[in-house]
């Protein structure tokens, strides 16, 4: 069996063993968590509970995975901040977050009204790439696929990669889109916002990990009259632009198409959940 086919297997292997610890998780968040003390919006997650299954990081979760985003995730709040962390089952999801843009929507209405509410609060980040950048971005990513056959042998690689996927990243995602905070009249801010708004996003072998914070006080809740809301977690499609890869040429008739996950990233994905805040 040459390597390259051996790696391959292989990551399929690890792929599966995440769907399948995946399916043990709820799709939707259930019950509420209150953030832990030292919780730092880095796209790293090591402060959340439960955030990874082992050690080397690859089939982590957190309190849901949601099949249809393909992502697992938390809904939490302390006193002061409602918290949104993602993280992403696999590269296509790293490609499809970047080239489309995640946005949370955050409505204080739980009925079927919620999805046009005119109150609603919807945060976007990262935003949307342009196609050089995804492509930079996935380069360093896909070649950290050809070095986890032995994750420990080819650390350095590995670290390496990462470490080049998050530069491009993060040099990249500077802004966070904003819809319906009354106080903030633009649609667009800095990630080095003084509204206390923050983001981060971070590569972790391939997969995207996504922490978001927003004062309580944009989305006119508290904890000190919590009620129930919904949420609603969204990662856009991959635009035609940054489609084109070889045979998965999005101008191709469907039957050409062999590529299965074609279908995921160029279609938007979302659900609902619901949630109350937690009081400490």
């Amino acid at each position: 069996m040459n390597i390259s086919r051996y790696v391959l297997i292989l990551f399929t292997l690890c792929f599966i063993t995440g769907i399948v610890n995946a399916q043990k998780q709820p799709q939707i968040q259930e019950g509420s968590v209150y953030a832990p003390a030292n919780v730092k919006i880095d796209g790293k997650l090591d402060e959340w509970q439960n955030p990874f299954i082992n050690v080397r990081k690859y089939t982590g979760f957190l309190n849901a995975f949601n099949s249809s985003c393909r992502i697992y995730y938390t809904i939490a709040n302390d006193d002061k901040n409602l918290y949104l962390v993602v993280r992403g089952l696999g590269n296509g999801v790293s490609k499809k977050v970047l080239a489309g843009g995640l946005t949370l929507t955050v409505s204080r209405t739980t009925d079927r009204k919620r999805t046009k509410d005119l109150s609603n609060v919807a945060i976007t980040f990262p935003m949307p790439q342009d196609p050089k950048t995804t492509s930079f971005i996935m380069t360093a990513i896909n070649q950290v696929e050809d070095f986890t056959g032995d994750s420990v042998a080819n650390r350095k690689s590995i670290d390496s990669l990462d470490a080049i996927a998050n530069r491009i990243a993060n040099n990249a995602a500077k802004e966070i889109g904003i819809s319906g905070i009354k106080d903030i009249p633009d649609s667009v801010i800095s990630i080095y916002n003084t509204n206390g708004i923050k983001t981060a996003i971070q590569f972790i072998q391939v997969q995207a990990a996504i922490e978001i914070a927003i004062p309580l006080k944009y989305l006119g809740l508290s904890v000190d009259n919590p009620a129930m809301f919904s949420y609603n977690i969204r990662i856009d499609a991959v635009p035609p632009a940054s489609r084109l890869n070889g045979a998965n040429d999005p101008n191709m008739p469907v039957a050409m198409n062999t590529n299965p996950n074609n279908g995921y990233a160029w279609n938007p994905t979302d659900f609902w959940g619901e949630y109350i805040l937690a009081k400490k």
